[in-house]
């Protein structure tokens, strides 16, 4: 019994032996390699291998710079100066024609403005809506203080990105309040016109989805201040209407600019052979294609844009761009849009 307790004791003592001598000899394991912390140390690494220590300590004192200037902005006493850059781009101006005080800024994100002593100061008349996105304002020429809103700006493209809308909207009181008038499917409206012998007709273009097909796209027409809509005239799912213009004494006579558009992640294109003017007589019901002198069913037509002299109503004006969006010449017509002929326009 004694000689078998010493034959465990030495088993015991040598098993003990074995693992302290592989714990002190044996090679450290590879530490698993921490991919989150790598990752984020090749970001700032990159392409050398090591940060740059000059520019760890700049971004520091960055760091305590922007301390410092929060310390003096939350000292300060600051007014608003005026929309400035804030909303983007400026999509639309409209001038009251009764107070020439008073003007409206429609912009890219930002909303409304309004200004009451002629540009000196501003103040945001459309924070309250669902998109700051605005494509286009008019006033009711029978009473300005009725304003009439097209959400969802449609000048992307270039790099520039715009938000959608959510259809049009109209207020009474000059700004201060807003009702939505539908047509939220529209997503980008690019052209309210009012008919200045009916302020209960109104037109209104739409562009549609921005990157995919939309039934949706082309001219809608109201015939009661709004409150419901008629598409009255669509070319196709990636054709919308980007201009009209309403002839200012015979305010059958429309014309409308549609625009064949849809933009990819991998590609922009502005423009297709759908492109092209329409003039409507009878208040939107028909729509035939202008086409004599002026460039029409080519791939590499763009956006148009459309004026009416108001001096001379038959005096008609016509910006093309092409199909990459570089400008492609600016035409007249003097027959309402029968025939045109390509301006002088060497100098733009």
């Amino acid at each position: 019994m004694k000689y078998i307790n010493k034959r465990l004791w030495f088993a015991g003592m040598w098993i003990i032996f074995l693992l302290l001598w592989w714990r002190v000899f044996s090679p450290p394991q590879q530490q698993e390699a921490k991919i989150p912390n790598d990752w984020f140390y090749a970001q700032r690494a990159y392409p050398q291998g090591e940060i740059n220590y000059q520019a760890y300590r700049e971004g520091q004192r960055q760091v305590l710079a922007l301390r410092e200037a929060a310390a003096i902005r939350e000292s300060a006493s600051w007014q608003p100066a005026g929309p400035r850059n804030v909303g983007g781009r400026i999509s639309d101006l409209e001038l009251s024609p009764t107070s020439f005080d008073t003007i409206y800024a429609g912009t890219a994100s930002g909303g409304i403005f309004r200004s009451v002593d002629a540009g000196s100061s501003w103040e945001p008349v459309f924070d309250g809506a669902l998109s700051l996105s605005i494509g286009d304002l008019a006033l009711d020429p029978a009473n300005p203080r009725i304003i009439y809103a097209g959400t969802g700006e449609v000048n992307a493209g270039g790099g520039s990105q715009t938000y959608d809308g959510t259809g049009l909207y109209r207020s009474s009181d000059a700004g201060e309040s807003w009702a939505h008038l539908g047509l939220e499917d529209t997503r980008y409206i690019s052209r309210v016109v009012i008919d200045p012998k009916d302020p209960q007709r109104i037109f209104v273009g739409a562009m549609g989805k921005l990157f995919a097909g939309s039934a949706e796209r082309g001219l809608y027409r109201s015939t009661d201040g709004g409150q419901s809509w008629e598409q009255k005239l669509f070319i196709s799912d990636s054709t919308g209407c980007i201009d009209v213009a309403i002839h200012p004494h015979h305010s059958d006579t429309l014309y409308a600019a549609m625009w064949e558009r849809i933009r990819m992640p991998h590609r922009r294109s502005y423009g297709g052979p759908t492109c092209g003017l329409y003039r409507s007589y009878d208040g939107g019901e028909n729509w035939i294609e202008l086409t004599n002198g002026i460039p029409n069913h080519s791939p590499n037509v763009g956006r148009i844009g459309i004026a009416i002299a108001a001096s001379s109503p038959a005096v008609i004006y016509a910006i093309y761009a092409d199909a990459t969006g570089f400008f492609a010449g600016v035409y007249k017509s003097i027959d309402h849009g029968d025939s045109w002929t390509r301006t002088n326009d060497g100098a733009l």
